[in-house]
């Protein structure tokens, strides 16, 4: 009946406005009364997939991989050099407004760890992470093998961190790096 009225050429046509004006609102009115109505249901279902990425468990969306850390990194024969192959650096930020006053802008918190085997990490001596230049402390070495050599920093914009890793025993260093992308609400690592 509305397509019939759009084309009746006697019906007014501040009437056929206000048809179309129903018709572009339509979807839109019945979505947001469905997340009224369902919207215990459908925090439900957003709690449970938080528990299960939190779990270990990840969650693929349009080619894109939710969840945690890759943990299927090869792990090395003994007396084998510790390579790329072996560990990554995994980040998470997350806005910082309590900085936003001391900087004068927007501020994030990020932290980098190295996630890799135990018996990796076990072989880790160091990470000397290497930042922006324009950062107050570009340079920082990390040994701490229980934070798995943690970085934590502050930003007010994306960047790469790249890092040396010492390995014990192992001439070369091995060299990572991790595109730093700024999020309001990631977890902490």
């Amino acid at each position: 009946m509305i397509a019939a009225l759009e084309l009746d050429s006697n019906v007014p046509a501040t009437f056929q406005c206000f048809v179309q004006l129903v018709q572009a609102f339509a979807w839109p009115a019945v979505a947001i009364v469905c997340v009224f109505l369902f919207h215990k249901p459908l925090l439900a279902i957003l709690r449970s997939l938080k528990d299960r990425m939190d779990a270990g468990a990840s969650i693929e969306i349009y080619q894109v991989r939710l969840g945690q850390a890759p943990t299927n990194l090869a792990s090395p024969s003994i007396g084998d050099l510790i390579t790329t192959d072996h560990m990554a650096l995994v980040h998470s930020s997350w806005r910082y407004p309590k900085k936003d006053v001391e900087f004068g802008m927007p501020m994030w918190a990020f932290n980098v760890i190295v996630q890799a085997r135990e018996e990796v990490l076990n072989r880790i001596e160091s990470v000397k992470y290497l930042l922006n230049p324009a950062y107050p402390n570009p340079v920082q070495v990390v040994t701490d093998r229980l934070s798995r050599f943690k970085l934590k920093e502050l930003a007010n914009g994306e960047s790469t961190v790249r890092c040396e890793v010492r390995i014990k025993g192992q001439p070369e260093t091995v060299h990572l790096e991790r595109y730093i992308n700024l999020t309001n609400t990631g977890p902490r690592i």
